[in-house]
């Protein structure tokens, strides 16, 4: 973790000299858990392809402003997160947690467990379409892409304590919902 911060350090101040491998370098360890956390957001590949494009366009614009006494990738994350949230009130679109749902069952041999394991994710995602957009996005955030309380607070622009009370009430809820299933 310390040599991928310092690894991640090193990018940043080639970047800001103009190194176009530095550039490279951050869009390459970014891209793809960008788009991942945008699309499930926006449930559509190409906005979701869009929006990672923009996130890193105004990421680069926005470098040198970058507080290199914080994390990099909850900047990035609060990029991309923001951008989302304008992309969904543009469109006056709600949206829904997406899940990659399949990609354990994928390797599963019993059919049974197959089957078991597809109606539980169907029941989940069920029970989070029914959450509210910033619940959803909270547990995404903390579940999927595993940050920190922090981390989403300042993603969000949320406080702290906030962000640890809907989580806890939408885990409650959520097994409730799930327990009338």
């Amino acid at each position: 973790m310390k040599n991928e911060i310092n690894n991640e350090l090193q990018l940043i101040a080639a970047a800001l000299k103009g190194e176009e491998k530095a550039y490279q370098g951050l869009l390459n360890s970014y891209k793809g858990r960008i788009f991942s956390y945008v699309y499930r957001i926006v449930k559509n590949y190409h906005d979701a392809e869009e929006i990672t494009f923009d996130t890193f366009v105004r990421c680069f614009k926005s470098l040198k402003s970058f507080d290199q006494t914080k994390t990099f990738s909850t900047w990035l994350y609060t990029i991309a997160h923001n951008l989302s949230i304008d992309f969904l009130r543009k469109n006056k679109i709600n949206y829904d947690y997406l899940d990659e749902r399949y990609s354990d069952i994928a390797s599963s041999q019993d059919l049974t467990k197959d089957y078991e394991n597809k109606r539980k994710m169907d029941l989940i995602d069920q029970a989070l379409a029914q959450l509210a957009p910033i619940d959803r996005e909270i547990m995404i955030l903390f579940h999927k892409e595993e940050k920190s309380y922090e981390e989403i607070s300042e993603i969000m622009a949320i406080p702290t304590t906030t962000i640890k009370t809907r989580l806890h009430r939408t885990r409650l809820k959520l097994r409730e919902m799930l327990q009338e299933k």
